[in-house]
């Protein structure tokens, strides 16, 4: 007898699909739990490999976040995984357009709408909370990036090791790659194209420029390299310069988006289920 035929079937299984956004689709999997809805969960990614990286953490959490009561929904961006368009396609602006339609496109969710960002995908959660404010309840951060234009440099030299690497000759550097990618041109990194347009935006995000704009109450969950250790100074900053408060968490663990291989941080998932607080509440 095959073992897999006695086992009960998955309460919390996967949906997978698109979701019709107008002139565009989002492919998206979705996680309904199987009682009473708390609300629906709406996961937006992080950018490139970083994205490729948390997708087993982000299902994890979306499992548990089913088995506890919500709706979860994780959806690829425009050009980005199975959406709709090319990857040199990819838009700041079409982002934050397509989540907040997408919000839209859910309908009721019979309770709270989270909006759920990881890394950049937390840098575009508050802009699109900052956009259409009522059509979400909270914000769930998962290590945000404070700095677009940090992270633009930490990416572009993610190149330039490679180069080091792999060819000989002039090296770039980070300002001739900015300068590439305002005149528009479109860069390979790390095996994903970065059209200029996507990259002139980013540089110029910063989570803080968001302070007063965001009205809705905000969980952060912070990695530390152990637990019991503090998030931080510029998370820690930020957060107390917030105008309302924000609810913090920090975990030890592995820094997963950095990771190449599948990795589980279940500490990350169980400090989520906190923050979002129990069924009951």
């Amino acid at each position: 007898m095959n073992p897999s035929a006695s086992r009960s079937p998955d309460p919390v299984a996967p949906e997978p699909g698109f979701i019709d956004l107008g002139n565009r689709r989002a492919y998206a999997v979705q996680w309904r739990p199987t009682g009473a809805t708390r609300g629906t969960v709406v996961y937006v990614p992080p950018f490139a490999e970083e994205m490729n990286r948390c997708r087993t953490l982000a299902a994890d959490a979306a499992r548990a976040l089913a088995a506890d009561g919500w709706r979860c929904v994780l959806a690829d961006l425009h050009a980005t995984g199975e959406s709709d368009g090319e990857t040199a396609e990819a838009d700041w602006d079409t982002w934050v357009a397509d989540t907040a339609q997408l919000l839209q496109a859910l309908g009721p969710s019979g309770g709270e709408t989270v909006l759920w960002g990881m890394r950049t995908g937390a840098l575009l959660a508050a802009e699109v909370a900052a956009a259409v404010p009522e059509r979400v309840s909270r914000l769930l951060l998962w290590q945000p990036v404070l700095d677009g234009s940090l992270f633009l440099n930490q990416f572009l030299r993610l190149r330039i090791a490679s180069q080091v690497v792999h060819a000989s000759g002039a090296k770039e550097s980070t300002e001739g790659l900015r300068q590439r990618l305002a005149a528009g041109e479109v860069l390979e990194i790390g095996g994903y194209p970065l059209p200029g347009p996507l990259a002139l935006a980013l540089d110029c995000r910063k989570l803080a420029a968001l302070a007063g704009r965001v009205p809705q109450p905000m969980a952060w969950v912070e990695v530390t390299s152990q637990a019991g250790s503090p998030a931080s100074p510029a998370s820690r900053k930020l957060i107390e310069s917030w105008p309302t408060p924000i609810r913090l968490e920090t975990v030890g663990g592995q820094m997963v988006w950095q990771v190449h291989e599948r990795a589980e941080a279940p500490e990350i998932v169980q400090a989520t289920l906190r923050l979002l607080g129990p069924a009951s509440a």
